[in-house]
């Protein structure tokens, strides 16, 4: 198991854990009647979650993404969540359907409304890029074609969203259109006595009546906003009691918004016919939820006078809005429930274990596409010849060198410009895969710098603003094989010398490079450079040791210049027994010229160039 998968695993446990303790002390508070034991600053029947969080996100991500990168970075961030999150939210909502019949007999009605919501917390690992997969399955697509589906799904979801928002406003304006303040003292005392009941302090909601209800229901989205409609009849006081009830624990536990979410998933998956399905089966048991709440430790009497309440009852539910009235597939269930409840499992564990799963099977999908050849994503269309490459650096390269030549600039280029990057709906980061490849090159405009992965890619401009960083998918993995007959080791040499007690090593400058090919042929890997040098600072006279990682094809000589204008001289390997260099007792310079053993029987002739300095002396 990598680190990244390790980080995962332990951070969905936690937050299972969390979840798991959440339903659990969410029931115990419930059975509570005296809120002395614990905070009674929130209602009984507080909700469970935030309903919203999910949908907020994504609405950040579209904000944030057109103001910091335009329209095309809000696209690629609403595709990275469609992808990682609302798949899955499709398939989980698909199975959910096929097994509820099952959790009902065996778990809590309140379990079951709970789990239609769980997707909602996916926003925690979401945001999250170390818990993403390392090498989920990959969906190509071409360029054209991924921005029709999204125009489609985007027309698809705004308007079914915007259809249910519509009908939930028309239907709000219908219902509170004649309706009045209740004032009948009677009402309000058992009003006030059913707020105290769920620990309501101070409510915001108002109690109206309406001429054109048949049921009791509220509604509203938001606290100032919500309203409990009672329809023009006549109740009991038991009656009225059981129906104020039902309304306050609905709007506790923010059901209204959590049918908002429940549409809002259906917008978002408007395609899947069988996310219809789940936004109605959701709706039906989160009145279950209620009935059961409403119900609680309440004797047989009153529960048959709430089944019969229930039966009298027809209304009209649209919108985000919650009724007391059921719906004709739900009657059935809710009628026995009520009047032969079960003793059922309280399902904490069950809610746990199913938001592990989920946030464990996200982010294993990832969307490519729009590919490009490296001739416009990397090079810009400008001819090839108009970048150099000035610097080379390996990453976990097989052949354990420490520094490489391109014996081929030209072809080397030319692969570059001819790999496919595509755009890619996960964070790529290339320094956890491997094997790679930094490098700079020298144009017009400045510094380009390039990293190379496996199947990643990263092109960063030096020359622009804050250097944005590009990243692109490789649809093909980088052809190692062939970019190490044009990348090459380049000789090193390591000079070792002790420093407090301690060995260190640092790398002389190489000041000239020429390969030598076994049919005789030349290449200038690096013509001279008088500017290239290597600076140790000592206090007194330390041994050195000379190493060269690469094999010698014949013995070095060292030339040693003082720096005050003395006799040189000249040393040969033989001079230097295990390659020990005493240093002159004044400052110099010392040039290493070495054969050295490269690929394919080809010799390497370098030099290369240090100054050793005394620290009290000019």
């Amino acid at each position: 198991m990598s680190s990244v998968q390790a980080l995962r695993l332990v951070l969905t446990l936690i937050c299972s854990a969390v979840i798991t303790w959440k339903v659990w002390e969410r029931a115990d508070r419930e059975q509570l009647s005296d809120p002395k034991s614990v905070d009674d600053s929130l209602p009984r029947f507080s909700a469970f979650l935030a309903a919203g969080s999910l949908p907020f996100l994504l609405l950040v991500w579209i904000v944030l993404g057109a103001v910091m990168g335009g329209w095309a970075l809000a696209i690629q961030s609403v595709l990275r969540l469609l992808v990682e999150v609302f798949l899955v939210i499709g398939v989980y909502y698909v199975l959910l359907l096929a097994v509820m019949p099952v959790l009902r007999r065996h778990f809590s009605a309140r379990v079951c409304a709970m789990l239609w919501l769980l997707p909602d917390f996916l926003y925690l690992l979401n945001n999250t890029n170390q818990l993403a997969a390392e090498h989920p399955l990959v969906i190509h697509l071409p360029g054209k074609l991924v921005y029709v589906l999204f125009a489609i799904w985007a027309a698809g979801a705004a308007g079914v969203l915007g259809w249910k928002v519509l009908s939930h406003l028309r239907f709000r304006r219908r219902v509170l259109k004649d309706a009045v303040p209740v004032t009948d003292e009677e009402t309000l005392a058992v009003w006030q006595a059913e707020l105290a009941r769920a620990w309501v302090k101070k409510a915001k909601w108002k109690l109206v009546r309406s001429q054109t209800l048949t049921t009791p229901l509220s509604i509203g989205l938001f606290d100032r906003t919500t309203c409990v409609v009672l329809p023009a009849r006549s109740y009991t006081p038991q009656e009225l009691s059981l129906v104020l009830r039902h309304e306050i624990i609905h709007i506790c536990r923010g059901d209204p918004s959590s049918k908002f979410f429940m549409a809002f998933c259906t917008a978002m998956c408007w395609f899947n016919p069988l996310m219809w399905v789940a936004m109605r089966k959701s709706a039906d048991d989160f009145e279950l939820s209620c009935d059961e709440t409403v119900l609680l430790d309440e004797p047989q009497p009153v529960r048959r006078e709430y089944a019969e309440l229930l039966l009298s009852t027809a209304g009209d539910e649209r919108g985000f809005t919650t009724c007391l009235s059921a719906t004709a597939s739900a009657l059935r269930y809710r009628l026995k429930n009520i009047m032969t409840p079960g003793k059922k499992c309280t399902g904490a564990i069950l809610v746990g274990l199913t938001f592990a799963v989920l946030a464990l099977c996200t982010g294993h999908m990832a969307l490519a596409y729009d590919a490009q050849p490296g001739t416009a994503r990397i090079f810009d269309n400008q001819p090839l010849e108009d970048f150099h490459l000035q610097y080379l650096d390996p990453w976990d390269d097989p052949r354990g060198a420490n520094d490489y030549a391109c014996v081929d600039e030209t072809a080397f280029k030319t692969y570059l410009a001819s790999l496919e990057l595509e755009t890619y709906t996960e964070k790529l980061d290339v320094y956890n895969d491997g094997r790679g490849l930094s490098m700079d090159f020298n144009t017009p405009k400045g510094i380009l710098v390039v990293y190379l992965a496996d199947q990643s890619i990263r092109v960063t401009r030096i020359w622009l603003e804050n250097a944005p960083t590009e990243s692109y998918y490789l649809s093909c993995p980088v052809d190692w094989d062939y970019l190490d007959t044009i990348l090459v080791p380049r000789p090193t040499l390591w000079v070792y010398f002790d420093e407090y007690g301690a060995s260190r090593r640092v790398s002389a400058a190489l000041y000239s490079l020429t390969q030598t090919m076994a049919d005789g042929s030349e290449n200038i890997l690096q013509p001279p450079t008088p500017d290239a040098d290597t600076e140790i600072g000592r206090e007194n006279i330390a041994p050195l040791r000379l190493s060269f990682p690469l094999p010698l094809t014949a013995p070095y000589t060292v030339e040693i210049t003082p720096l005050d204008g003395g006799e040189p001289q000249t040393l040969t390997q033989a001079d230097l027994p295990d390659d020990l260099l005493t240093p002159l007792q004044t400052n110099a310079r010392y040039t290493i010229t070495a054969d050295l053993q490269g690929e394919q029987d080809s010799v390497y002739h370098a030099v290369f160039c240090f100054t050793y300095k005394y620290f009290d002396r000019p």
